[in-house]
């Protein structure tokens, strides 16, 4: 057998074993029989282990989270008969089978492809699901046709076969306009349309603006812009031939170090994009003249539009885009089939998963969305409370994932019982986006959340317990801004601590037009740790107590002695 010295196991195994595996023929052998190596390359084809031995998890490929109501009906069925009815919505806006049987995991896959739906590069070190705004064609701020150039990427066969063997797992996202809604600066790679007037002075033309190097994981990164104008024809082959640079320059002997945004910060924004070129130059391609470097790397990414609506007028007249909440993104056979039929009865029988893992309808006449309202809020779904306390973003954690070491469930529902019935609380505080995970890794992306929760273990006498450390102010808007850190406490005592955190904000923000967000960049997270208490007081049985009559005391002494002019 060849040797390949100095490269990583993952790296070995993907030269020798094929990761087109036939699942029928995987169903038939014992499981003992599955080597821990197979096992690791199913994700090529969307399949993982689970925690719990013989059971698998299985994603879906689902460009933009666009489905039609057909799509999700046949996804409901196979959970209904293979994965004890459950489907969970992913933050990069797939579908996930949970609880699959090995001898059952061909009959989920060859049925979602019955209905146009691959699971092939949805896991593993490929180019992964294609991200993007949830309004995508029906946004009143959408510049040109989103949707067609988000086709041209997640289908083009440059990228998923015969880029297919990446150092680690990459991420496109492509936006509708220049705001943060479609996540531009935590991708590898990104994309958003732009005008200008043209050179003849005859109306506008169109391009696109290039953004690489963003990720999070455990070493969270924000995107650089790359180019301020690449021509529309020439999108997907600067796509292609990023991810080209990507292959022949990613790490593959330190896994850690194997993303493409380590590979732009070594080489800069400049030599990133110059590396670009001259893939595009050796493969012929013509034109590339006319793509312009970016005047600055640095983004300036606009806010979010998304804020609280549970009704979206589209840019299309007299037509709606309806939201509803799915709480911890958990979809029961039934709950699908309902927004198919919803999606079908009241809307065009499109179907949108978002990337805080909820659903929206589209396509919604004027006279039509209140019946739909009413009938979404009857079943008993959520339309009230989007981007708020309620609105929470959380991954499986320890109930299904080997990574987790936190009870991100129990977390999410603690906090939804704690905050969702205080209404005066989350009216107040107004804007916040609360995303948890169970491990140090970022699949529920803590590091660009209001407040983020990192799952831990925190030692004591008798061992350790599972705690949460706690961030805040990430931001993907303007030049992005990563959580900064506030401190570690136990899983029991997320609740109050965050209700105090909460409670500091609205005593000492500058004045009620101050969002937490930008509140927590302001001030830092070291600071608010200061104000708050020290972390092991948190972890305490008798943690000090912050109420609102001390807040003020507490603040401007903190304040003074920071030095500080606020």
């Amino acid at each position: 057998m060849p040797q390949y010295p100095n490269l990583t196991p993952i790296e070995q195994d993907k030269l020798k074993i094929d990761p087109d595996f036939d699942f029928r023929e995987v169903g038939q052998r014992a499981f003992q029989d599955l080597t821990t190596n197979d096992i690791g390359m199913f994700k090529w084809s969307g399949v993982y282990h689970q925690l719990q031995k013989g059971f698998f998890m299985i994603r879906l490929r689902v460009p933009g989270g666009l489905l039609t109501a057909a799509q999700l009906e046949r996804a409901a069925d196979l959970a209904e008969t293979y994965g004890q009815s459950d489907l969970c919505i992913t933050t990069r806006q797939c579908l996930q089978f949970h609880w699959i049987r090995k001898e059952d995991i061909h009959k989920v896959i060859e049925g979602m492809e019955e209905v146009g739906i691959l699971t092939r590069n949805a896991c593993g070190d490929v180019s992964r699901n294609v991200v993007s705004c949830s309004l995508q064609g029906v946004c009143p701020h959408e510049i040109g046709e989103t949707r067609t150039m988000l086709e041209a990427i997640a289908n083009d066969d440059a990228v998923l076969n015969k880029q297919r063997n990446l150092p680690r797992k990459h991420k496109i996202s492509v936006s509708g306009c220049g705001r943060a809604c479609g996540q531009t600066l935590m991708n590898c790679q990104s994309w958003h349309p732009v005008t200008r007037p043209r050179a003849d002075g005859n109306g506008e033309e169109t391009g696109w603006c290039y953004y690489a190097g963003g990720g999070l994981g455990a070493r969270p990164y924000m995107a650089k812009t790359i180019f301020d104008w690449v021509p529309e024809a020439l999108v997907t082959a600067v796509t292609s031939a990023a991810t080209e640079v990507y292959r022949r320059e990613g790490n593959r002997r330190k896994r850690a170090y194997a993303r493409l945004k380590v590979v732009v910060d070594n080489l800069g924004a400049r030599g990133f994009g110059e590396a670009v070129l001259e893939v595009l130059a050796e493969r012929g391609v013509a034109g590339i003249d006319a793509i312009e470097f970016a005047a600055s790397p640095r983004a300036d990414i606009g806010d979010l539009f998304l804020d609280g609506q549970p009704v979206v007028p589209q840019k299309q007249q007299g037509f709606n885009v309806v939201r509803a909440m799915i709480l911890r993104s958990e979809l029961s056979s039934n709950a699908a089939r309902r927004f198919a039929a919803w999606a079908r009865d009241y809307g065009n029988g499109q179907v949108m998963l978002t990337n805080r893992q909820n659903i929206e309808l589209r396509f919604v006449p004027d006279d039509r969305v209140d019946a739909l309202v009413q009938e979404i809020e009857q079943a008993g779904f959520n339309m009230d409370g989007h981007e708020r306390l309620p609105d929470m973003v959380a991954c499986v954690g320890t109930t299904q994932c080997n990574l987790a070491v936190s009870d991100t469930p129990n977390t999410y529902r603690r906090l939804y019982r704690d905050f969702m019935d205080d209404r005066a609380l989350w009216e107040k505080v107004g804007p916040l986006r609360i995303h948890m995970n169970g491990c140090p890794n970022s699949c529920a992306q803590h590091w660009i959340a209001d407040i983020g929760l990192r799952g831990t273990r925190l030692r004591n006498e008798g061992g350790s317990d599972e705690g949460f450390g706690i961030f805040v102010g990430g931001s993907l808007a303007g030049a992005g801004h990563i959580a900064e850190y506030v401190c570690d406490v136990s899983g029991s005592k997320v609740p109050e601590t965050l209700r105090r955190i909460l409670e500091l904000y609205l005593e000492l923000r500058a004045d009620e037009s101050e969002t937490f967000g930008a509140f927590a960049r302001r001030v830092g997270g070291a600071r608010i740790q200061g104000w708050l208490c020290d972390a092991p007081a948190l972890l305490s049985d008798a943690p000090v107590n912050l109420r609102n009559q001390d807040l003020r005391e507490v603040f401007q002494a903190a304040l003074k002695e920071a030095g500080s002019d606020d």
